[in-house]
């Protein structure tokens, strides 16, 4: 059995163990993230919602950046940019493992193939 005063120490130790672990937790959140320039932070909860056990590169990464891709159809380089990419995920709701594999040129056409209206 343990006297008030025992009491009184183990209480306060647990509490100024806490006030630590908020610290630390306050100093990971404050430090600004180190991303490269022409970039553009993830909003997570906007993600559309993905039965999966992991979550995409970007979302790992903390932001979207630019992505090189060769068109299916004609086998153009093209760029997918970050800008691009965030509205696919973020306001589309695309499906988070999805990328770009078209160019713009190439998916007007299978638009137009396929009877549907031009877009751009």
């Amino acid at each position: 059995m343990l006297s008030g005063k025992q009491k009184r120490a183990a209480m306060l130790a647990r509490r100024q163990a806490k006030r630590d672990k908020a610290a630390i937790a306050s100093l990971i959140t404050a430090t600004p993230s180190l991303r490269p320039p022409a970039t553009v932070v993830v909003n997570k909860q906007a993600l559309a919602p993905c039965n999966s056990y992991g979550e995409p590169e970007f979302a790992k990464r903390g932001y979207y950046q630019d992505l090189m891709f060769d068109c299916r159809d004609c086998g153009a380089r093209q760029v997918w940019k970050a800008e691009q990419q965030q509205w696919w995920y973020e306001i589309a709701k695309g499906y988070v493992y999805s990328t770009a594999v078209r160019c713009l040129s190439c998916r007007l056409a299978r638009r137009l193939a396929h009877g549907g209206t031009p877009k751009k």
